[in-house]
């Protein structure tokens, strides 16, 4: 398996959603509705770490389907923060570029960057 989901505390408020060498597109849409259904089991807020340390390279056609999937629905009422960590520069860079396109469906929806969990739930802990 290449996406693996699960809680990453025992208050489930954090999911972590780790992608492994060799993922696909069609993987991480599969991954976004386990994660939302996650989401929706509990009534307190949740936060979406997605670790791609261990992802290896994207998948072609990042800017069509990148902006689609981070874009795509609406947040659920319970939602946090969504934290990708291990995100180099050339990731940070195509984000931008998605930020220029679909920008305005991203607006109350951004998602930050950490270079490690420690980092990461430093970022959900500043709320």
């Amino acid at each position: 398996m290449s996406i693996i989901i699960q809680w990453d505390n025992p208050e489930q408020t954090v999911i972590h959603l780790e992608l492994k060498r060799g993922w696909t597109w069609e993987e991480l849409q599969d991954a976004i509705h386990e994660v939302d259904k996650l989401i929706i089991s509990v009534d307190h807020t949740v936060h979406i770490l997605i670790d791609i340390r261990k992802a290896g390279g994207i998948p072609g056609d990042f800017m069509s389907m990148a902006g689609d999937i981070f874009a795509s629905g609406d947040a659920r009422s319970n939602e946090g923060k969504r934290v990708v960590i291990g995100a180099g520069t050339l990731i940070r860079f195509a984000y931008s570029g998605v930020l220029a396109v679909y920008g305005h469906k991203l607006a109350n929806r951004p998602f930050l960057f950490a270079s490690d969990r420690d980092e990461a739930y430093e970022l959900i802990d500043g709320e």
